[in-house]
């Protein structure tokens, strides 16, 4: 009762119109930015930091949460209409939602990624409003290890999307992986897969791979195929799915809200480990999983909800622990700590109004999500309906923008023409991209995870496995690789037997 006394309070400052302008000016910005591949919105939300020291501690944090939860769904937008994810949690979204922009349906699979996100947020929310204190005790027991295992197991997801191909998805895996690794090593400090050239030292970002991988490969193969830019024809009528079909994805949206929740609590997963997983977990549950990857609803509505769920999750560690759960959230914390608030237990008690009214502002912010959701996803049809030539020099020049505006780096541009020429030849050969990406945004993670653990832990291996929490997670990684390749291995033993029994072999 007295949960819903503050939450009352806090949407009255909520809808306070300074609070409620800017937190719909920051939506927009998330939004916009997420959608903008090579922006990103945690680039949004730094640019936007310095502007939050004119405004009050609870005005700021408002402000930045409408920035977050706008810009984990923005990069959507970009994944579904022209196969570019604005952000790494909206890559699967271009597995099943790109597909049915190829048939026609862009407007259909927007409405269930806005639907979806904004169920997934929603849920988050009330999740952070309700369930902070006792899921705090909870996420105070991770240490590096639970992280590795997070992580391992976001890794592993990469067979439900390897189909019919593993071992290729696993060489292309452990390809991005490779490429994740180079630079200077964080433990060592020694240059990696450099080949004496100064510039690698800095590694290769992922952002610029997935810009190169999927924008400018995508501009060569569009500009051989015909009226290719024309998918979508006309302007877009946006309309709210009926209660039958946000009914028929209950179980999807569901199941990707479950999970976001659980692994957005978790410091340093984040939005692409819950879409990835997500993602992965709807393939094997669904009964239309083989079709996954051909323009699945359920496989679109699963991520959707996931990455957005972990918003609102990100959030519990940070403001009962002052632990960022996100690149996002550290963000806040920033805020928090400049404005002279330290996050912590103590916080739900000195200043409740101000918790609250973070609560209220984030439920509202994933409600009106869906309005500019669709704002800007109308902005960006409108690229489907111009000239391929024209929409492909539109998108080279964001992308070269995109790579250079990474990191103010040159050199980063070159290495997206180089990988725009790499995805356009996997796509000839039919090598699939999509495990070396997530090669390259979490095998770094998986390593620094795995040697920080064994410093920790005196070079002890047996750590992952004797702590409970990461040794719970590695068996659900296990369990999940034989869920997934058992079908699989009883499919090709049948085929095997039935290729003994035919009886013109026997003759």
């Amino acid at each position: 009762m007295e949960t819903l006394i503050n939450l009352s309070h806090g949407m009255l400052n909520a809808f306070d119109p300074l609070n409620l302008g800017l937190m719909l000016v920051g939506l927009a910005v998330g939004v916009i930015a997420g959608a903008l591949p090579g922006i990103s919105f945690v680039n949004a939300m730094a640019m936007a930091l310095p502007f939050t020291y004119l405004m009050s501690p609870l005005t700021a944090m408002v402000f930045l949460g409408g920035i977050y939860a706008g810009g984990v769904f923005g990069g959507s937008i970009s994944s579904i209409l022209i196969n570019i994810p604005g952000t790494p949690a909206s890559l699967p979204s271009c597995w099943d939602g790109y597909p049915m922009t190829k048939r026609g349906e862009s407007t259909r699979a927007l409405t269930i990624a806005i639907s979806a996100s904004a169920t997934g947020g929603i849920a988050s929310a009330l999740l952070l409003t309700f369930g902070a204190p006792p899921f705090a005790k909870f996420a105070l027991t991770f240490d590096q290890p639970e992280f590795f295992a997070a992580t391992f197991l976001g890794l592993v997801s990469i067979i439900a999307i390897a189909k019919s191909a593993p071992i290729v998805s696993f060489l292309s895996l452990f390809v991005g992986m490779a490429i994740g690794s180079v630079g200077v090593d964080s433990m060592y400090g020694l240059p990696r897969l450099t080949f004496g050239v100064p510039s690698l030292q800095n590694g290769i970002n992922f952002v610029v791979v997935m810009i190169g991988l999927f924008a400018l490969s995508e501009v060569v193969e569009m500009l051989g195929k015909t009226g290719h830019g024309q998918a979508v024809g006309g302007k877009l009528k946006f309309k709210m799915p009926t209660f039958k079909e946000l009914w028929a994805l209950k179980g999807s949206a569901g199941r990707g809200t479950a999970l976001g929740c659980m692994i957005g609590m978790i410091p340093g997963a984040g939005a692409t480990v819950g879409a990835v997983i997500a993602y992965g977990v709807e393939k094997q549950v669904s009964p239309r999983g083989k079709e996954f990857g051909t323009g699945v609803e359920a496989g679109l509505a699963a991520p959707e909800a996931a990455k957005n769920a972990t918003t609102g999750a990100a959030m519990i560690p940070l403001l009962t622990l002052g632990i960022p759960g996100s690149a996002a959230t550290a963000i806040m914390l920033a805020a928090m700590v400049l404005h002279g608030v330290n996050p912590g237990p103590l916080l739900f008690t000195t200043q409740t109004d101000m918790v609250y009214t973070i609560f209220a502002s984030l439920l509202v912010a994933n409600i009106f999500m869906i309005g500019a959701g669709v704002l800007v996803a109308r902005g960006f049809s409108s690229l489907m309906k111009v000239p391929p030539t024209i929409l492909g020099a539109f998108i080279v020049i964001l992308s070269v923008l995109g790579a250079y505006g990474v990191r103010n780096n040159i050199f980063d541009v070159y290495i997206c023409l180089i990988f725009g020429v790499l995805g356009y030849v996997m796509k000839i050969v039919k090598f699939p991209t999509a495990p070396l990406v997530l090669g390259v945004i979490l095998g770094p993670l998986a390593e620094r995870y795995f040697m920080t653990s064994l410093a920790n832990y005196d070079n002890d291996v047996t750590i992952f496995f004797t702590r409970p929490i990461s040794g719970s997670i590695l068996a659900f990684a296990a369990l999940f690789v034989l869920w997934a390749l058992v079908p699989e291995i009883k499919a090709k033993l049948r085929k095997a037997k039935a290729g003994l029994d035919d009886p013109i072999l026997e003759a």
